[in-house]
């Protein structure tokens, strides 16, 4: 019993674990997350303003018709 409880207090107690590795691990995924939402948002934002503009050369070429 005595070399369970010191093992599992070791293992739980590591500086690596206590320091930076479990912030870390809870940041990175919203991290990630908020990065990867801006990057989707900003393609979709600049493809959309690109096909949504109206087609200069076709103006032009119906001016010149009239």
């Amino acid at each position: 019993m005595a070399g369970e409880t010191e093992v599992a207090t070791t293992v739980t107690h590591s500086g690596l674990w206590a320091g930076s590795l479990k912030p870390f691990l809870i940041a990175h995924p919203v991290g990630v997350a908020i990065i990867g939402g801006a990057l989707v948002g900003t393609g979709v934002y600049f493809l959309a303003k690109k096909f949504s503009k109206p087609k200069v050369e076709e103006e032009e070429a119906v001016a010149a018709a009239a």
